[in-house]
């Protein structure tokens, strides 16, 4: 069972939705969210497999991960719920609905299309399997040694968030960071499927990302017809994050439509 934190009343979930994080984040990324609208719904946020405080489990393709979280639904009696996901928890969110429709009431993708990206990060996951964490006593001094391969501070700290101490006293990666590198080929892959989902559909992206491109548009049309897309200009690929404002006020207009 992967893990889960429920925002809104546990014993009571209304117009339940359920959240799936990016490649190597967490519930975590989604707390200010949750938490700001847990009075109008129940947020269901989630740690995909190998990632926050879920298992450490071999394999990371997208139908395990849509097994994974239809484990969770169904662990909580939900019949049918609205489902956002962002970035990798987009992709399997968007599997989901091609693969199960009768689960889902509307579907929220955010800053993500339904194809094979370049493995841009094959850098950032080499320089974090090499960290040599037994050396630090600070996530400072883990910050100063990654600078260098990863420049932004603000990608930078997203990314050490991953760091805990053991019972030792030792920094480990909470996730299961080689397990992630060995599958990342198919977490950047998208493949072609005969399947459509016909469902209300909405595509957030950032205007200052290039994950949502005119082209991986007109593909994301081709899987989901009834979809349509709001770009927010002043995001980049992390747009409930850098405008949460905007952001949450299209999810709940789409969600309450």
């Amino acid at each position: 069972m992967l893990n889960y934190r429920i925002y809104g009343q546990p014993d009571k979930l209304e117009r339940p939705l359920l959240v799936l994080h990016g490649l190597l984040g967490s519930l975590d990324n989604w707390h200010t969210f949750a938490s700001k609208q847990q009075n109008e719904r129940s947020i269901i946020a989630i740690d995909m497999r190998n990632h926050g405080a879920s298992p450490h489990v071999e394999g990371m393709n997208y139908r395990l991960m849509v097994q994974d979280v239809l484990e969770v639904a169904d662990h909580l009696q939900l019949q049918q719920f609205d489902l956002m996901g962002h970035s990798m928890g987009g992709k399997a969110a968007m599997w989901l609905a091609l693969e199960h429709p009768e689960r889902l009431k509307k579907l929220i993708i955010v800053d993500i299309a339904p194809v094979n990206y370049p493995p841009r990060h094959q850098a950032i996951l080499q320089a974090m399997l090499t960290l040599p964490l037994a050396s630090f006593k600070t996530r400072k001094e883990a910050d100063t040694w990654l600078a260098p391969t990863i420049k932004h501070p603000f990608e930078r700290a997203f990314l050490l968030k991953n760091l805990k101490w053991d019972e030792n006293g030792r920094f480990i990666w909470q996730c299961y960071l080689s397990e992630i590198a060995r599958h990342y080929l198919s977490i950047t892959a998208f493949h072609p499927t005969e399947q459509r989902y016909h469902g209300s559909t909405l595509f957030i992206g950032g205007g200052q990302s290039d994950y949502l491109q005119p082209e991986r548009w007109q593909i994301a049309q081709n899987y989901f017809p009834k979809a349509r897309l709001v770009m927010l200009e002043e995001a980049g690929h992390l747009p409930h994050v850098q405008t949460p404002e905007v952001f949450t006020d299209q999810v709940n207009r789409m969600l309450d439509a």
